[in-house]
């Protein structure tokens, strides 16, 4: 990416994005109480309001189990007000599906487990809005952010067989005695030897890094999702393929390809990462093409897995593995990290596979987004 000339002053727009899709995450709540009075009825408690106890307790068992698993940030920002969510806790549970249930009366318990269904995204808002309006925040309103997060799902993971690297050293060693026998009518003269060896052997084992090549996943649905997250906070996003486009009326040569390959592995000695020239390349043209108006740059890449079934819940769970930084742009310093995440792992459910990658890919942004925020 070479510089050629400038001839023009640019003045940019950046677009609002429109309110995002409410995220859903599912999480697995049991309870068991004692049951009090008559027994079982149909599979059920006879007395009805303990089976909605049951189904009470089991909804604030999966809240719970949900929110010990929040990053730090979200995780502080949810404790200083834990018993204002647990009271308001309907808000953010949309629905629930019963698993299993069992009634005993030898036992006399009612067990019941239950699907839940969470609206993070709600839950998201609520802790930015509650977390304070520190100067830094202050400062992110109206600011326009460059965005280069990719999406990216392993196609190979080359591994190495162990390097053995052996070394031995021998040692010999001779030693002689002789004897001498005088009877005063002969003498005799008896010889021995002894030969010994020592053999000392070490060496060393060296293993090389698991080389692995990915496949780019959307660029502008990672923009977009990331901007639903920005936009209610009053900051604007500009995607990486409108800066390319606008950089080339500053004689800019186009620089997506190439990054997109460091990031997949196909090109470049850092593992699948961009490198240090290319990412002070686009610092450059943010500082030439925004003329003040672009002041941050969100870089990072989300890493999904394959959906597999979970055992818990009977759907299919996917994993995802995010890490991002938020640089602010200087124009003598150049990117300087304001906040980061990750690396860090996310999980979301889905009914099929595909649902459940997108789940996950959507948690990440919006927990990676907030988080960064929630550690201004």
């Amino acid at each position: 990416m070479i510089k050629k000339k400038t001839y023009s002053i640019l003045f940019l727009t950046a677009l609002f994005a429109i309110p995002g899709m409410a995220q859903v995450v599912t999480e697995k709540g049991v309870s068991t109480i004692e049951l009090t009075g008559r027994s079982c009825r149909d599979g059920k408690p006879s007395d009805k309001k303990l089976h909605f106890q049951a189904i009470e307790n089991a909804k604030l068992s999966a809240w719970n189990k949900y929110t010990a698993k929040l990053s730090g940030e979200r995780s502080a920002a949810y404790l200083k007000e834990e018993s204002s969510f647990i009271q308001s806790l309907e808000d953010y549970i949309t629905d629930y599906t019963i698993l299993t249930s069992n009634c005993s009366k030898k036992d006399r318990s009612y067990s019941i487990s239950l699907r839940v269904n969470i609206n993070e995204a709600k839950l998201n808002n609520a802790l930015v809005s509650q977390s304070g309006n520190s100067a830094a925040k202050q400062n992110l309103k109206g600011q326009g952010v460059v965005v280069l997060v990719v999406p990216r799902k392993t196609t190979e993971a080359l591994s190495f067989d162990d390097k053995v690297t052996s070394q031995s050293q021998r040692k010999k060693s001779l030693s002689a005695d002789e004897m001498i026998s005088d009877t005063g009518d002969s003498v005799s003269i008896t010889e021995s030897s002894t030969q010994r060896e020592s053999v000392t052997t070490g060496g060393s084992t060296s293993k090389k890094a698991t080389k692995r090549t990915y496949q780019i996943g959307d660029l502008g649905d990672a923009s977009a999702q990331i901007n639903n997250i920005l936009s209610p906070l009053g900051m604007r996003t500009f995607a990486a393929a409108r800066l390319e486009s606008m950089g080339s009326r500053f004689g800019y040569d186009p620089f997506l390809n190439e990054v997109l390959d460091q990031f997949s592995g196909k090109s470049g000695d850092l593992g699948a990462n961009i490198s240090p020239q290319s990412q002070n390349a686009i610092v450059d043209m943010i500082t030439d093409v925004g003329q003040g108006r672009l002041n941050y740059f969100m870089l990072g890449t989300v890493d999904s897995s394959v959906p597999r079934i979970d055992p818990d819940t009977g759907v299919f769970k996917a994993d995802v593995l995010v890490n991002i930084q938020l640089f602010k742009i200087d124009d003598f310093f150049g990117a300087e990290v304001v906040a980061a995440v990750g690396p860090e792992i996310k999980t979301a459910f889905g009914e099929t596979d595909v649902l459940a990658d997108k789940a996950a890919l959507k948690k990440a942004f919006a927990e990676a987004t907030n988080s960064l925020i929630l550690k201004l």
